[in-house]
Formats: structure tokens, C-alpha cells, sequence
């Protein structure tokens, strides 16, 4: 028997301008933004508000060197972040302090020039400095390399905040939310969406939002549509308070961190991915097959605890198998302790006054990834009523705000503000797919 929302009491409607599967930040957004505009929407959510990847994100919010699909959607979320403390009434620990990008050697400076005069086209204030200008951002940084890429406009904010700030404020306009209530099946007529099904009960709906991270292939799937979408695990730590080190979010020397207002760091070893083996990892694997040779040095495959549970949770009479699409309702996904170890130290050689840093909390997400690097935004042409807002790739947290908004779009006004036409899903069918890389 499921479980109505603690977060929302109230009884499950029957009907919704709108119903939103996955209560991660791009389901938190899209929802306080269609409320805001008065629709009437419904929030299912297996396990809980953010209880995955959305709020187990580094917080880096970012415009400089992403794939140039996603830099005009960056600038105008950037514009929306300014604002969302006050816009939401909470603090989410939004600090406008810049992003720094050390480079490895030469040729990734080299790199950095190019991605800047790319960036700069699109608008984006980036530019690379030398090594004087590194150390004159962050003091207390032992080795500046050759030199970096600096975005003074770029930001940075806590994960565990901002899904459910999003929530609250859409719950004061009438949106509903319920957690541990996940969907299980959509209705159609003539193909198109006339109602979603839930664990405790069905409400009826022409529009569908998939906003549900590492499970929406299985929702694709369970509507006999591919989604070639794959996981990563990505290891994070918190770290006991250290001397103030700047409001920089900083990427380099195998490391990655963010210092938080309280002094502690988020921090975890440069964009360094476990792969889980399961039987899904051979699913879509040749869209995918291309990019692993070039990411190889950032990818370790592991046959684990995760790999046996995988295994038992296929057996035909274990409740996975029985609600596919709700599968694992709330995965445990362990740390790489190594990873967290590794980080710990390197951070303690870079800046000498945080000797003595110690990982207090540590934690694993699962990121959804897509071949190409960059999500699925937009409607599904086989399922009219069917809305993606899916396979972020490690860039869903600081995209969120913007994807919830362009969501609330497409429903209400029937086409976004923005071009979308490059997170079209039907360009797998059609074969027009870049190459992932694991900088983006």
C-alpha cells in the first residue's frame, strides 16, 4: 500500500492541467512555475523531494564552457538565479562568486581559448587568465598550473535547498505534491495522454511532464519508446569547516569544490565516474560505445553489491519486476570511499591552511546521461501530451530553473521562449547525435 505525501496531506485529485512524474528540481520548477501561472498541477514522486541526484549535485551553477546547445538556456537561467532567493522567499545560499577552471597543461589552455572566444560569441563573460591572476582569485592555492578559465559572472548554491524551496512556494500556489506515490502508467486515446496512473489513484490529464532522472527510460520504455539513456555514480563529500578559501567554485588539479557560507566545502575528485555493472548497462550501449574509449581515464566499471542487488531485484516475483516503473523506489547508493580520500588529500596539498580536512559526510548519486552530453527537452511526437524534461547529464542542477520555466511553456503557451530544437528526442531516431565528453 503506498504512502500519501507527508509533504502535502491532501487527497489525490482527480483531474490536472498537469502532471509532473519525479519531484527532482526540474519537477520542482516546472511545477511552481506553471502554478504561478494558475494551472493546476500534480507532483508524483516515488520516494521523496529531491531524494536523488537533485540534491546530491556539487551546486556549481555555470554558463561558461558547456556545449553551445545549452549556453543560451544557461544565460537566461543565470538571470533567473539572481533573483530566485527573493523570488522564492528562502535561502538556497545563492553566491554569485565566480567559476574558476584550472588547466592541466598547455593544451588544455589552449582549449580554454577556444571555448572562451565560443563562449563570448553567445554573450557569456569568459575569459582565460595566467597564473598571476589564478592566485590573485584564490590566494591560498600552492600551484596555479599554466593558468585557467575564469567566469567572474558564474554562481553556486546547496542542492539540498533548492528542490524543495521550488516545492514549498508551489504548494502556496495550489500545486500538489505527493510523495511515495510514484506513476505507473499512463492512458491514451489514439495515442495520445488522457490520464496518468498512480499508486493511489488515476488522474485525468492531457499533459504529461517527465521529469524523472535516472528512471524516465524506464517510463519511455513502459510506453514502447527507447530513451538512450545510461547512469554514472558521481561521489560527493562535505568537509568540517576550513579558513575561508573564496566564494569561487573551483575545478582543477583532480578536484572539485565549493565553500559554502558556514566554512564547510562540498567537495569530491574531478569529474572522476563509477559505472555500476548491471544488465541495463548493455541497453543502448551503442550509442554510448564511441565516447568510452576518449573518457576512459575518467571512468572506472565496477562489479559490486550493486551489481548482485540488480540481479535480484529481476527475480519474477520481487516487487521491482511487478512495478517496473517504479523499480527501486529509493536506491542506496553507496560512496566511493577511495574517491572521497583521494579528494580529502589533494585538497589539503593545494591550500595549506586546510590541513587537518576531514570528510564529515559523504554521498553518491546517480546521474543520468545521454550520449550526446546534453538532455531531452521537449514534447515526444509519438505521445502527444508527453513532455521530456530528462537525461541532464550532470548539468540538471544548475539548469533546473530554467528547464522548469521552459516546461511551464510548452504546456501553457504551447511552444517555449527558447529554441529547443537540439534536445528534440526524435534526434536519436534520426541519427544526429554528437559525441559526449566528460568536460561538459
Amino acid at each position: 500500500m503506498s504512502i500519501l505525501s507527508t509533504f502535502n496531506q491532501q487527497a489525490m485529485p482527480v483531474q490536472a492541467d498537469a502532471v509532473i512524474v519525479g519531484a527532482g528540481i526540474q519537477g520542482c520548477a516546472a511545477a511552481y512555475y506553471l502554478a504561478k501561472r494558475g494551472a493546476k498541477v500534480v507532483v508524483l514522486e516515488k520516494a521523496r523531494i529531491a531524494g536523488q541526484q537533485s540534491g546530491r549535485a556539487w551546486g556549481f551553477v555555470r554558463a561558461m564552457d558547456r556545449d553551445p546547445a545549452e549556453t543560451p538556456l544557461m544565460l537566461a537561467c543565470l538571470k533567473l538565479w539572481q533573483g530566485l532567493e527573493a523570488e522564492l522567499g528562502a535561502d538556497i545560499e545563492w553566491r554569485q562568486g565566480g567559476n574558476l577552471f584550472l588547466a592541466a597543461d598547455e593544451a588544455e589552455l589552449a582549449r580554454f581559448e577556444i571555448g572562451a572566444a565560443r563562449d563570448r560569441v553567445f554573450g557569456v563573460d569568459t575569459k582565460v587568465i595566467t597564473p598571476k591572476e589564478v592566485l590573485s582569485l584564490i590566494p591560498g592555492l600552492v600551484d596555479a598550473g599554466p593558468g585557467g578559465l575564469w567566469g567572474p559572472k558564474e554562481g553556486q548554491a546547496e542542492p539540498r535547498k533548492v528542490s524543495a524551496a521550488f516545492a514549498r512556494k508551489a504548494t502556496e500556489l495550489g500545486a500538489l505534491f505527493f510523495e511515495g506515490c510514484g506513476a505507473v502508467g499512463i492512458d491514451r486515446q489514439a495515442g495520445a495522454v488522457t490520464a496518468v496512473v498512480s499508486e493511489a489513484g488515476t488522474i485525468r490529464s492531457k499533459v504529461v511532464i517527465l521529469a524523472a532522472g535516472a528512471s524516465s527510460f524506464r517510463v519511455m520504455r513502459g510506453l514502447g519508446l527507447s530513451l538512450p539513456q545510461q547512469l554514472a555514480r558521481f561521489t560527493c563529500s562535505r568537509t568540517n569547516a576550513v579558513p575561508p578559501l573564496g566564494n569561487i567554485a573551483f575545478y582543477g588539479h583532480h578536484i572539485g569544490f565549493r565553500q559554502r557560507p558556514d566554512g564547510t566545502l562540498n567537495l569530491a575528485e574531478e569529474l572522476q565516474v563509477d559505472v555500476d555493472l548491471t544488465l541495463d548497462r548493455f541497453r543502448a550501449l551503442q550509442w554510448f560505445l564511441p565516447s568510452l574509449w576518449e573518457n576512459r581515464h575518467a571512468t572506472s566499471f565496477r562489479i559490486n553489491d550493486v551489481t548482485a542487488r540488480d540481479l535480484l531485484h529481476r527475480l519474477p516475483w520481487r516487487p521491482e519486476t511487478q512495478q517496473p516503473w517504479i523499480h527501486d523506489r529509493d536506491p542506496l547508493i553507496p560512496p566511493n570511499m577511495k574517491r572521497v580520500r583521494n579528494a580529502v588529500a589533494q585538497i589539503g596539498k593545494l591550500f595549506p591552511s586546510t590541513i587537518g580536512v576531514q570528510a564529515v559526510e559523504s554521498w553518491a548519486g546517480n546521474v543520468d546521461l545521454m550520449p550526446d552530453g546534453i538532455p531531452v527537452l521537449g514534447p515526444v511526437a509519438e505521445v502527444p501530451g508527453l513532455i521530456l524534461a530528462t537525461g541532464l547529464t550532470g548539468h540538471g542542477f544548475g539548469m533546473g530553473p530554467i528547464v522548469g520555466r521552459l516546461m511551464s511553456e510548452i504546456v501553457l503557451d504551447g511552444e517555449p521562449s527558447l529554441d529547443l530544437h537540439a534536445f528534440r528526442f526524435s534526434r536519436y531516431a534520426e541519427g544526429k547525435v554528437g559525441r559526449f565528453s566528460t568536460r561538459y
